[in-house]
């Protein structure tokens, strides 16, 4: 896996983004993930993640290769781990039960902790996540 940042140069704030020449058909086809942001001077950015068999003639103006622990870290610094809601049903009937005042069971109490295998809660994940599944994902398509 290759990873790669560019540059999305604007003329003026509110005008479209602007991509690199041939950037849909010769990079942006071949991005298995991706994360918008502005960097430390306000630029629009553009990290690329690109498996390595299509990671060729990729780097051109306003587009640099990056490290692994480069794409990461500018992954943990910009996106922020969020809970999200796995099954909205269950919350909406210990929302009713806690309001009728009907005490929780064990196995709903547990339903709250999003640390428990039961959780009615998770986490998105950030790029930085998903990078080691799609190094898997690609590792699998090379022994194929």
């Amino acid at each position: 896996m290759k990873y790669f940042k560019i540059n999305l140069e604007k003329d003026k704030p509110g005008s479209p983004l602007k991509y690199p020449d041939k950037y849909q058909e010769e990079i942006g086809d071949f991005a298995t993930d991706h994360l918008y942001y502005n960097d430390d001077k306000g630029v629009p950015m553009l990290l690329l993640c690109i498996e390595d068999d299509n990671a060729n003639n990729i780097v051109r103006d306003r587009v640099e290769e990056v490290t692994e622990t480069e794409a990461k870290a500018i992954s943990e610094a910009i996106e922020v781990r969020r809970e999200k809601v796995i099954d909205e049903a269950k919350v909406k009937r210990l929302e009713i039960k806690a309001a009728a005042n009907i005490p929780l069971t064990q196995e709903e109490i547990d339903a709250l902790d999003i640390t428990k295998p039961n959780s009615i809660f998770g986490k998105l994940e950030i790029l930085a996540d998903r990078i080691e599944p799609l190094k898997e994902k690609e590792a699998l398509k090379k022994v194929k």
